[in-house]
């Protein structure tokens, strides 16, 4: 299996000797998700405080916090992201006056012994009972539930964009089918209610009649096969077909031939990370080649990169595809 890298901005990852095929695991979650999980266990339901601050040395901002046995823990929420803090009770200073009348610390020791970089003379208590189910709401709406993946064919004989985006469905080999299989269900877009990657699901058939769709992790993910969209005689760029996959942050390319891909044929400034796969024994090689200026994912790529038709190999290659 091979690509040509030419002139192109897409570089193959190296692979790792050391890595293996492994299932989903903690890593699979977006920080802003583990914030969910954690107010979610922590604090929502459960007696706790939160105070704001509309300016701050740091912006706006706002925290929660609550006493947890011998602990105080506190998620401290800003523009930049949110912070995840925990300090034993004891390291926390009570006046006498306030232990007497059987008090905890006050605001201002608190904050300053869970972080020195809270503002707190900016902050102040809210007591609205409506605010905790705000602070998960808009904590819920900054996760990103649903994925579209660009998956397209590659016959024998061919290497470019180009010549992929001609091929229609059922010139297809038995492999690709097989490896949409893998991927998720063929669905009906009539009538489809899931997460539908701007697909056209009123029977009008504009985006053809099926696609592949899956429902994995907690996540929906519709990927738009090129061979499922509708191929348009005498357009010689397929130019439906690349509105949608161009669009992909990740393409998919099953390579059906020994032609190396052009990585250097896709134009699209959206597709970001080019993932060819190729039939090898009862599984597929992949390659994974980001775009120039795409940070770094993980997990790593094993050598040789091969993976089976399990269960856990389809976890390992769809959350390489996320770049989580």
């Amino acid at each position: 299996m091979s690509v040509n890298v030419g002139n192109s901005e897409f570089r193959p990852l190296p692979t790792n000797p050391t890595a293996k095929i492994t299932g989903v695991h903690e890593s699979l979650l977006q920080e802003c998700e583990k914030d969910i999980i954690w107010y979610r266990d922590n604090f929502f339901g459960k007696v706790h405080q939160n105070y704001l601050a509309l300016d701050s040395p740091r912006g706006p901002l706002a925290i929660s916090v609550i006493r947890d046995a011998d602990a105080y823990k506190a998620l401290l929420r800003t523009t930049a992201g949110s912070e995840r803090l925990s300090v034993s009770a004891s390291s926390i200073p009570t006046s006498l006056v306030r232990r007497v009348f059987g008090l905890g610390p006050s605001m201002e020791s608190l904050m300053e012994g869970i972080s020195r970089n809270i503002p707190t003379k900016s902050l102040k208590m809210c007591k609205d009972a409506t605010l905790p189910n705000e602070l998960l709401s808009m904590e819920e709406r900054q996760v990103i539930r649903s994925y579209k993946f660009g998956v397209a064919y590659v016959g024998p004989g061919q290497g470019s964009e180009e010549e992929m985006f001609k091929n229609r469905h059922e010139d297809t080999s038995p492999a690709f089918k097989q490896f949409l299989n893998f991927l998720g269900e063929t669905i009906e877009l009539r009538g489809w209610k899931g997460y539908r990657a701007g697909l056209d699901t009123s029977g009008s058939n504009l985006t053809g009649t099926h696609s592949v769709y899956t429902k994995w992790q907690g996540y929906e993910i519709m990927f738009h096969v090129s061979t499922l969209l509708p191929f348009i005689e005498g357009d010689r760029q397929q130019l439906e077909r690349k509105r949608h996959i161009g669009n992909d942050i990740v393409v998919i390319v099953f390579q059906d031939g020994d032609v190396p891909f052009q990585l250097s044929s896709i134009t699209s400034h959206q597709n970001h990370v080019i993932s060819v796969v190729r039939p090898d024994g009862d599984g597929y090689r992949a390659i994974v080649a980001p775009k120039s200026g795409v940070p770094s994912f993980t997990p790593d790529l094993p050598e040789p990169s091969v993976f089976g038709q399990d269960a856990v190999s389809r976890d390992f290659f769809l959350h390489k595809c996320r770049l989580r």
